[in-house]
């Protein structure tokens, strides 16, 4: 992908993502030292988020609505979406740019860390679809494992 100029919107709402990087991470942190298993506690309630988030993208009836869905709003260009592949079945979308993996690693978090905070953000996307039947999610690359880029295979299949 080529690089472009960053509008002043996308670089607000970048800003806005890295605060909410922040924020999860310390409240993380706070929830260690009081002897809390944040991986469960993360995992439940990031799920729950995608779920109340996949509510309010509208219909989706198969892999092309969910990508399309995911490429409006502001979103697109703050994570540097690029679709590689969109049909009903199937549906590839690259992140070229992650800012909550840009603001941990800035915090200076190992790429254990990093790389943790990254799969439990996930479980947004995760619960995000699961509003939608038949309709599934990978991600075989990962910029937080060392990838170039994220790269979000929908699946859907008819039940």
């Amino acid at each position: 992908m080529s690089k472009q100029e960053v509008s002043e919107i996308t670089k607000a709402y970048r800003a806005a993502i890295a605060d909410r990087a922040t924020w999860f991470y310390l409240l993380l942190q706070a929830a260690e030292e009081k002897g809390v298993n944040t991986d469960e506690l993360a995992q439940k309630a990031i799920w729950q988020f995608g779920v109340e988030k996949g509510k309010r993208l509208g219909e989706i009836k198969n892999a092309a609505d969910f990508a399309a869905a995911l490429q409006s709003g502001y979103g697109c260009g703050a994570f540097a979406m690029e679709a590689i592949e969109v049909s009903p079945t199937a549906s590839r979308l690259r992140f070229h740019h992650c800012e909550l993996v840009e603001t941990w690693r800035k915090r200076g978090l190992s790429e254990k860390e990093v790389s943790r905070l990254c799969r439990l953000a996930r479980w947004g996307d995760l619960g995000m679809v699961s509003n939608f039947s038949g309709m599934t999610l990978e991600f075989p690359s990962v910029i937080a494992d060392g990838d170039d880029y994220c790269e979000l295979c929908a699946r859907y299949e008819e039940n």
